[in-house]
């Protein structure tokens, strides 16, 4: 299964047709004055593989060519053989058809577009190539790529399709590019949007089915869509404030872990102190006791020393 890489193109291309069709269903237009962003051309880069199309470019082009002219060039043409590069721009261009992919054809039928490029449609897809560089060919600097067999000119029209599809973009097919765009693939987004909008028929008198109706539909729509919005919110704040409680309760518990290890601390420590106190006051006791006797000794002696040198007397 091919991931979407071409979503964030049909994103784009629809964001500039739809931003016409509002400035177009306004009550004061001014279409004149309006900068018209949308697309008029797709340059679809092709890598010069030399075999077949990518499953991925197929889908691109088969998912977009509804919404802009497509116009295919296979990029870095000079790494093909001239030989090569035909059988390629044949397989490319059978592919293209075998799919169903529709991609942008010159008008040839206007003389002046005629005399200039007689073949526009004969080069699909382009072979171009692209440099930076300038590199001298005889008294000239041109750009180009220089091998060691000489030099790739990119605006010599022997060596690839450059000039000619320049030519054909700026000088002669610009303005139909621009009427392809607004006659066929801007109505094409413009029809689908206006039934999506209640509109039966979207030709230039085109009347809605029942404003009130569509009034009504968009009402209930807005309103569903901001229930479930809502609900959607509900949801969220309720995961939220379960994960909040469930975050205060584990900090509760660590807390009230740390306070019964704080209080057997303290427990302990009051023991010890109470201890070591009872140790005191017995050594307290001990030493009046000493003390005591130690007087009455004294007293004893001093009375008996006394009496002997009254005896002496």
């Amino acid at each position: 299964m091919l991931i979407k890489y071409y979503q964030p193109v049909i994103d784009y291309l629809d964001a500039q047709f739809e931003a016409y069709l509002q400035e177009e269903l306004k009550i004061k237009r001014s279409l004149v004055d309006y900068n018209d962003s949308r697309i008029h051309v797709c340059l679809y880069f092709i890598a010069p593989t030399g075999h077949s199309l990518k499953s991925l470019d197929l889908v691109t082009m088969k998912n977009i060519d509804r919404r802009v002219n497509i116009i295919p060039l296979i990029a870095k043409a000079d790494a093909l053989s001239k030989s090569d590069l035909q059988r390629f721009k044949s397989n490319i261009m059978s592919e293209l058809d075998n799919n169903g992919i529709q991609i942008y054809q010159f008008q040839e039928d206007d003389e002046d577009a005629a005399q200039a490029n007689p073949s526009g449609n004969g080069l699909l897809p382009f072979a171009v190539v692209g440099s930076m560089e300038e590199v001298k060919v005889g008294k000239r600097m041109v750009r180009g790529r220089h091998y060691p067999w000489g030099v790739l000119q990119v605006e010599n029209e022997n060596h690839c399709d450059f000039v000619k599809l320049r030519d054909l973009l700026l000088c002669t097919h610009m303005e139909d590019l621009k009427d392809q765009t607004h006659s066929h693939h801007y109505e094409c987004y413009r029809i689908s949007r206006l039934q999506q909008l209640g509109f039966n028929d979207t030709g230039p008198d085109s009347q809605p089915v029942s404003f009130q109706e569509m009034y009504e539909a968009k009402r209930q729509e807005f309103h569903n869509q901001c229930q479930r919005e809502e609900e959607e919110l509900k949801q969220t704040f309720m995961q939220r404030v379960k994960e909040k409680e469930l975050t205060f309760k584990d900090a509760e518990k660590e807390l009230q872990d740390k306070f019964e290890h704080l209080k057997r601390i303290q427990q302990e420590e009051t023991l010890k102190l109470e201890e070591e106190r009872r140790k005191l006051e017995e050594q307290i006791i001990d030493f009046y006791k000493m003390k005591a006797a130690s007087e009455t000794s004294q007293a004893q002696v001093y009375t008996n020393v006394k009496k002997d040198k009254d005896r002496k007397k």
